[in-house]
């Protein structure tokens, strides 16, 4: 067959699909051995279908049940000797009840015993409160057993808010009184108002209210004693000041309600488990709180200077006058910076005249106005006062008014920031006192009065 038929037979063969097709790829090269299969490449990865932890595997706990549903609770436990920074929990066993009733300035606090005390905080969907904000944690705590007991009532989805309220309010009977921090604000209003809108509050059945409690926050005995001091009264603020306890890794307030929604969303847990360790802080930082402020307030504590100060104050606040003249004296003794020795010294003086001590008083005035520096005006005034007042010595009186005049015009020169009422208030005691003077100098010798009884005006009548 000629070279031309044998083409055109191929073509025809090709037009009917009986041979490839003259345009075709070559065939592929060969493909190189896969490499040999790793550890690292049959590790799980984020795509891979692993069954999602179950809260009971990674809390230690138990689910409970309510006639509302039923709620996760955790549980630990903490024993006695556990430090929590540098205070262990089993001193607050040894406070008194007259000093948690001093330190929450409420007596139904002093007959009550250490472990009828409840210790509360929440982490809540909000930090503003309102009826928009829920607690989708509570955290509860207390002394028994020999140890110290945690609960954490938790909600695994929104709809389980009346079965952690009842499971809390069943728990209450147990406790005559409940301690928190800023809990009067925040803590209690917040269930109180998620207790009345599931209709909690009526009826026998609804439990207790924890507001109906007696309660000691914290936070207001802290501020009479640190907020002069520090920056800040926030509870971590004081765990790292003042307890000795500093958190690691801690999951910040602001983010708390972003962690719980993710976890509602994703229902992965270990994205809420901070939040938890976060909680259990809480509550066992107010049983050393507690325990460091009753210290303090009962006296059994080491205390400087400062300290002293403050208690001073808080005492003379809560008209306990005595308490109050020791710890100024005791800070003064101690050693002040300039500035608090010079709030020290005019608290104590000051008080020390309100109670008619009037020798104390004046002593210290004298001292600190014949200080070469640091002179307070207050001192020359006062002294000015007693003796036109009291001692009736009206040429020291003037004295001491001109010296506090004096005082007052070099400090416009020194830093001018004289006071235009201090002056006029100071040229008006000095001429009226000027004007006293005078006046008692021109007056005749009198004999001194002689107040008589009825007795003796009756002798007087008999000529004895």
């Amino acid at each position: 067959m000629s070279e031309n038929a044998v083409r055109t037979l191929r073509d025809k063969l090709r037009g009917l699909g009986a041979l490839p097709s003259a345009t075709a790829p070559a065939p592929p090269a060969a493909s190189p051995p896969a490499p040999p299969l790793t550890r690292h490449a049959l590790a799980p990865t984020a795509d891979s279908r692993l069954p999602t932890p179950r809260i009971e595997d990674v809390m230690p706990g138990f689910w409970q049940d309510t006639p509302d549903g039923r709620i996760f609770i955790v549980e630990r436990r903490f024993e006695l000797d556990h430090f929590h920074g540098a205070i262990p929990l089993r001193r607050t066993l040894a406070t008194r009840g007259e000093v948690i009733a001093r330190i929450g300035r409420n007596v139904a606090l002093a007959e009550i015993a250490p472990e009828r005390l409840l210790y509360l905080d929440t982490e809540t969907t909000g930090l503003s409160g309102g009826t928009g904000t829920y607690a989708f944690l509570v955290g509860i705590g207390h002394f028994c057993d020999g140890g110290f007991r945690l609960r954490q009532y938790f909600q695994t989805d929104f709809g389980q808010e009346p079965a952690l309220l009842r499971a809390l309010a069943d728990y209450l009977p147990a406790f005559d009184a409940v301690v928190t921090f800023n809990g009067k604000s925040f803590d209690l209003p917040l269930l109180e108002t998620r207790l009345t809108i599931n209709g909690l509050l009526r009826g026998r059945a609804a439990g207790r209210n924890v507001r109906e409690l007696p309660h000691l926050d914290l936070l207001h005995p802290a501020r009479r004693i640190y907020r002069d001091r520090f920056g800040s009264c926030r509870l971590g603020e004081l765990e790292q000041r003042v307890l000795g306890l500093t958190r690691i890794e801690d999951v910040p307030g602001w983010e708390i309600p972003a962690l719980y929604f993710r976890y509602v969303r994703t229902r992965r847990f270990r994205a809420v488990q901070p939040v938890f360790e976060h909680n259990a802080l809480d509550v066992l930082s107010l049983v050393t709180l507690q325990a460091h402020l009753c210290d303090l307030f009962g006296g059994s504590a080491a205390r400087g200077a400062e300290d002293r100060l403050a208690l001073g104050r808080a005492c003379e606040a809560d008209g306990l006058t005595g308490e109050a003249i020791v710890n100024y004296r005791a800070a003064l003794e101690i050693g002040l910076g300039p500035a608090l020795q010079q709030e020290c010294e005019r608290r104590l003086s000051l008080l020390l005249r309100r109670l008619g001590r009037w020798e104390e008083a004046v002593e210290l005035w004298e001292a600190v106005a014949a200080r070469p520096r640091n002179q307070q005006l207050y001192a020359f005034v006062e002294l000015a006062k007693y003796h036109e007042r009291t001692a009736r010595d009206f040429c020291r009186a003037i004295a001491y008014a001109r010296a506090a005049l004096a005082l007052l015009e070099r400090h416009h020169l020194r830093f001018g920031a004289a006071n235009a009422a201090d002056r006029e208030a100071l040229l008006a005691r000095i001429a009226r006192l000027e004007a006293r003077a005078e006046k008692a100098a021109a007056a005749p010798l009198r004999s001194p009065r002689v107040r008589r009884t009825g007795a003796s005006r009756q002798q007087i009548g008999s000529g004895i």
